[in-house]
């Protein structure tokens, strides 16, 4: 029985077989249609044991009802294979038009269920096991060719736009599952429908593979070219700094003998290399030299303000490590964003302290007068507050909290598990 099976349904079973490896192969992949492709697999399958259950209940003489089902089961499941093709190849997004899709299979499905129990709607089989074709046995035909229909008209559509790989692949699949329809209802031929689904199944699924496989390879390609221009960004930074660098130095030995001026370019000259050196480095600094870096950063504030800008400093440690620019960012918004926008000005207050399981490290900025912030100030400080939360976020150990205080805003840095420069330790 099972090698009688294995030679009715040869060639279907074969290249199901063939689709089925494709499938598993690709199984880690995300081609579209892969799910609906496996789902009309299984169903061409079920007719290949459907089509066998004919000669089978002649053969051994089985009662009618196996054939009404088997004939009701294929009714079913011909419209279905063609409405899922017209799934795979033109997925329908809105809801109230695939439920009027489905209108004449539901139709379809109605009728071919009363044939079950009213003998002669669609078909009945005699004594001798014939097939007799009923009052409306042209219904399942009709409704595969409605469906096959819309394929065609998709196809025309889709070579109205210019997409003439798909649209060739669509004509295909109409023509092929066209011919064999008529053929098979005319009865011309006999037990091919299901190897021209599956074939069918497999074109289009290929289709589907080598587009997949195409965007793949332009998204590496893409990546490559941006990788290849932030490479070239990354020289361009490289070698500004040297240059900006040299130049101060240059510039700052004539100044020895004016201090203010000395100090000033030492400070702008640590702010712009502090800045340079994190261009293409991930790794961590110490807090002692983030600190230098904000401290000569406020430095060059305090002459811009003068008696405005008050800092305090409330340190307890400074060797352990942190992400670059965590807190910097946060005291230049406290400058430019609340004491600079602030009529009197104000104080910018940096905290640190130890705690048992990390480090919490708090910028408050403490105004005085009132606060006059305008939109793109405010806009600005949110960019700067989202960087430092993006670096925080990079090993999960962090994270910035804004605490609103009576005059002003709190900007507090949570580090967890934090490590400490190789040779010391936390006491």
């Amino acid at each position: 029985m099972i090698l009688e099976y294995l030679q009715s349904s040869y060639m279907t079973l074969m290249l199901l077989t063939g689709l089925f490896i494709i499938l598993v192969v690709n199984r880690k992949t995300k081609i579209e249609g892969t799910q609906t492709a496996g789902a009309m697999l299984l169903l061409v399958l079920f007719l290949t044991v459907c089509d066998f259950l004919e000669p089978w209940c002649v053969e051994y003489e089985k009662p009618l009802w196996i054939l009404y089902l088997k004939a009701t089961l294929e009714y079913w499941i011909h419209p279905l294979l063609v409405i899922m093709e017209l799934h795979l190849v033109a997925p329908i997004k809105r809801k109230w038009l695939h439920a009027l899709v489905l209108v004449p299979y539901t139709v379809d499905f109605i009728a071919v269920f009363a044939n079950l129990f009213h003998h002669g709607l669609i078909c009945s089989y005699n004594e001798d096991y014939g097939f007799v074709s009923g009052s409306l046995h042209f219904l399942p035909a009709v409704t595969v060719i409605f469906y096959i229909a819309m394929l065609g008209l998709y196809s025309i559509g889709i070579m109205a736009k210019g997409d003439l790989s798909k649209s060739i692949i669509v004509i295909f699949m109409v023509i092929s599952t066209s011919i064999t329809v008529y053929l098979e209802y005319s009865g011309k031929i006999v037990g091919h429908v299901n190897e021209v689904a599956a074939f069918d199944i497999i074109i289009y699924y290929y289709y589907l593979s080598a587009i997949y496989h195409g965007e793949v390879q332009q998204n590496l390609n893409d990546s490559k070219l941006e990788l290849m221009h932030r490479n070239n960004e990354l020289l361009m930074a490289q070698i500004q700094p040297h240059f900006i660098n040299n130049s101060l130095m240059a510039i700052q030995a004539r100044c020895i003998e004016y201090p203010e001026i000395y100090e000033s370019l030492k400070n702008f000259s640590r702010y712009l290399r502090s800045h340079f050196d994190q261009i293409g480095n991930p790794k961590p600094i110490t807090f002692e030299q983030e600190l230098k870096n904000i401290k000569a950063y406020l430095a060059l504030e305090k002459m811009n303000f003068g008696d405005r800008l008050e800092v305090e400093y409330d340190i307890e440690s400074e060797d352990f490590l942190l992400p670059s620019l965590t807190v910097e960012p946060l005291v230049e918004n406290a400058v430019r964003h609340a004491i600079a926008a602030r009529e009197f000005g104000g104080t910018v207050r940096i905290i640190q302290r130890d705690e048992e399981f990390g480090v919490i490290i708090e910028v408050h900025d403490i105004g005085k007068g009132e606060l006059n912030l305008t939109d793109k100030q405010e806009k600005r400080r949110g960019i700067g507050v989202r960087n430092v939360r993006a670096r925080l976020a990079v090993d999960g150990k962090g994270m910035l909290e804004l605490i609103p205080e009576e005059n002003g805003i709190c900007a507090r840095v949570t580090l967890i598990d934090v490590e400490y420069e190789e040779g010391s330790e936390k006491i």
